[in-house]
């Protein structure tokens, strides 16, 4: 009997043992990076070379995929678009103590338009079944809690593609101009403006620079954002994208979208037809809120440049009807000088050039009331001084530590040329961490001024 009693206690040890032992793993538990395992072979020289206060990229690529005469995408093969420019890399990303949460195959692009002229370039990784059969997508979730947008607020749990941004001059010299302005503009109202998160990305053991991972802006990762079955349904047009690189993917879809522009700037928008046929083809909320939040970021890169609209087949379903919508992206150029504010001010409500429909929205008394009200609301919400400071300090201590190391690294010399053909660098180029720091200063400072700008001119121009 007591023989017995014995065992059954021995039992219940080791089964609380078990289950103990079984709680404690699984709360440190990391999802399986893929069901196959891979050895990064500069996993030891990265981790082994310094501390790090990002997450870590390291991308694993053929050499003459990257720099050969007749193929290299970073050589001589760094305009070209589409699946013609993907190379197949390995990816690999580490936490800042060097956990590994990403290693799978994957498609490398060179990301940008004129930008893809720097050295320092730009990366969208592209995950395929061709790639990996056992990680066809990515599934480690770089920026918190990602949920849909179209008021399901599903989670995303799985995704095709994220971008690698690089910090460079003279766009985003601080390496905050993007994640300051996304983070802005989420708060005041803008759903689908991107996360991003600070990394050190690595090319074949060789240190690239500071980068910023953000998801993709194409039609998977819409579908993905807004909850829409079939990525086809999704039409994308950058309008000036034949200027800035030569090249015109979707010339039908341009043209029936400048139909368009052209209808709101020659009717009659007080005209109760004429405002049923813009509100069914346009988000005009939408609309008001990509111009309004442009202005008070102080963006001096967008209305002649970066212009990209969207939108869905009609499927009956939010978001899904077939109306255009503006993209928000490319936020180097933020915080501009104050006089280009109401520079900008004047041209974004008052000029019709670059194919601007905002002139002629704001001839409609309501939507001129919308548009100042949603003005106000984003002043409220965001742009105000106590929340821009907070969010400055906020972006800056995730990245201050790997931008600085960045300037006093060998990268650095990629890091102000914006073209390939800009004379080499010389050490009197070189910038220090104090040089950045007053950037980040005179950067917040532009930003500070920026909502009283748009307000006196608001006052002035529609009193």
């Amino acid at each position: 009997m007591k023989r017995k009693l014995h065992l059954i206690l021995t039992s219940c040890l080791l089964l609380l043992f078990v289950l103990y032992f079984h709680h404690t793993a699984s709360s440190a538990y990391t999802p399986p990076i893929s069901e196959h395992t891979f050895a990064d072979p500069w996993y030891d020289s990265i981790l082994n070379s310094r501390e790090f206060s990002t997450l870590i990229v390291s991308i694993l690529a053929d050499e003459d995929d990257l720099y050969s005469e007749e193929t290299g995408i970073l050589s001589t093969q760094y305009m070209l678009r589409g699946r013609e420019s993907e190379r197949e890399i390995r990816i690999c990303v580490y936490n800042s103590c060097g956990t590994p949460l990403i290693s799978q195959g994957a498609g490398l692009r060179i990301s940008g338009a004129t930008s893809r002229n720097a050295l320092r370039k730009s990366f969208r990784i592209i995950a395929r079944e061709e790639y990996d059969s056992l990680a066809p997508t990515f599934t480690y979730e770089f920026w918190g809690t990602h949920h849909t947008i179209d008021g399901t607020h599903m989670p995303i749990r799985e995704y095709r593609s994220f971008v690698l941004h690089s910090m460079r001059y003279a766009m985003d010299s601080t390496g905050i101009h993007n994640s300051v302005g996304y983070s802005l503009a989420r708060q005041a109202g803008i759903l689908d403006a991107a996360p991003t998160i600070p990394a050190a990305v690595y090319l074949n053991g060789t240190y690239l620079g500071a980068y910023f991972v953000m998801p993709a802006k194409n039609d998977n990762a819409l579908a993905e954002l807004y909850n829409i079955r079939d990525p086809k349904d999704i039409e994308i047009v950058t309008v000036f994208e034949e200027e800035k690189t030569g090249q015109q993917p979707y010339p039908e879809l341009l043209a029936e979208y400048l139909e368009f522009v052209n209808f709101v700037q020659t009717s009659d928008v007080n005209n109760p037809d004429v405002i049923e046929q813009i509100e069914a083809q346009l988000d005009v909320h939408q609309c008001l809120q990509y111009y309004a939040v442009n202005l008070l970021l102080a963006n001096g890169d967008w209305m002649d440049n970066n212009l990209r609209v969207w939108r869905c087949k009609n499927n009956g379903l939010p978001y899904q009807d077939h109306k255009w919508r503006f993209f928000l992206y490319d936020l180097d150029w933020i915080g501009s000088f104050p006089d280009l504010v109401s520079l900008n001010f004047q041209q974004a409500t008052m000029s019709n050039e670059y194919y601007n429909i905002l002139p002629s929205l704001l001839q409609n008394p309501a939507w001129l009331a919308e548009f100042k009200s949603i003005i106000a609301q984003m002043e409220a919400s965001a742009f105000y001084p106590e929340n821009i400071e907070a969010v400055f300090a906020r972006e800056d201590s995730r990245m201050a530590s790997e931008a600085c190391y960045d300037l006093e690294s060998e990268a650095f010399y990629s890091y102000r040329l914006y073209s390939v053909n800009s004379k080499p660098l010389t050490d009197d180029d070189l910038l220090t961490p104090e040089d950045r720091n007053h950037m980040v200063e005179d950067f917040k400072s532009h930003l500070l001024k920026a909502p009283a700008i748009v307000n006196e001119c608001l006052q002035t121009y529609f009193p």
